[in-house]
């Protein structure tokens, strides 16, 4: 049953994703005939699918023209994904553990809550200016790590504070030492909550690079590219990296998220 009902859901995202696609041609094809306008919007010059499709594969390798190096969508993709990777595993690494301690111990609470208050409320694109000022390299690694770390505390906080007060009574019944009960019943009573956490936190690490690599402007990254072929002039290149974007933030969830229910058996 649960399978059939998978399928249908399948379906449907299909279906609206055709029917998204349709509107979209027929409603610039209506507007370039004079059928169809809407005032103050320039609906003629935004691409059509078919032509953001031929520019998507336009674009998806590397090209050298004479001494010029155009690079593709794929080397763009990569050096993004790159750059939110390694955001992320530092993320995890330190705010895992920040989450932990903050979550078990008051004392440890009392002391980072009000840092962690402040600092989550700024958003990583006010980090870029501080990021440019401060690092040689790495400033968009850095700005993905502000997104990313604070979805990841927050979460294994919530993860911790909830583990069932009967398990850590039992425990401490039995001799164990905290150590142990953090290993042993906090962490993985709080892993769900900790996957959660990375999944948000990826999503926005993910639009948050492609913010920094517009402003940053790196040579290569979605958000240089969207930004670039915004300044050519070329939009449907521009949409097609666009669309990318999406497509990967959607496959980066998905995944967590299969992952999640392939390992932690009770989330699902």
């Amino acid at each position: 049953m649960k399978i059939d009902t998978r399928k249908k859901e399948l379906l449907i995202n299909l279906l609206s994703l055709v029917v998204f696609v349709v509107l979209w041609q027929a409603v610039l094809i209506l507007t370039r005939e004079g059928i169809f306008n809407i005032p103050f919007i320039r609906l003629r010059d935004i691409p059509t699918p078919v032509e953001t499709w031929h520019a998507l594969l336009g674009s998806m390798f590397t090209h050298i023209y004479g001494p010029a190096l155009t690079y593709g969508i794929y080397d763009h993709v990569f050096a993004s994904l790159e750059r939110v990777i390694e955001g992320g595993i530092i993320a995890f690494i330190i705010g895992v553990p920040v989450g932990i301690g903050v979550g078990y111990s008051k004392l440890i609470g009392n002391i980072f809550n009000p840092i962690i208050e402040i600092v989550r409320n700024m958003p990583p694109m006010a980090w870029i200016p501080i990021a440019i000022f401060i690092f040689v390299s790495g400033g968009s690694i850095f700005i993905v790590f502000i997104g990313v770390v604070f979805p990841i505390i927050l979460n294994t906080i919530q993860g911790v504070r909830s583990t069932d007060e009967r398990l850590l009574d039992a425990a401490r019944t039995l001799g164990a030492s905290e150590l142990m009960i953090v290993t042993k019943v906090i962490i993985p009573s709080a892993f769900p909550s900790i996957m959660t956490g990375l999944r948000i936190g990826l999503g926005v690490g993910w639009m948050a690079i492609v913010a920094a690599e517009m402003v940053i402007r790196s040579p290569v990254g979605l958000g240089y590219f969207i930004w670039n072929m915004g300044d050519l002039g070329r939009y449907a290149e521009m949409i097609a990296g666009m669309i990318v974007i999406g497509v990967i933030g959607y496959m980066m969830n998905i995944s967590i998220l299969l992952l999640q229910r392939r390992f932690i058996k009770w989330a699902d």
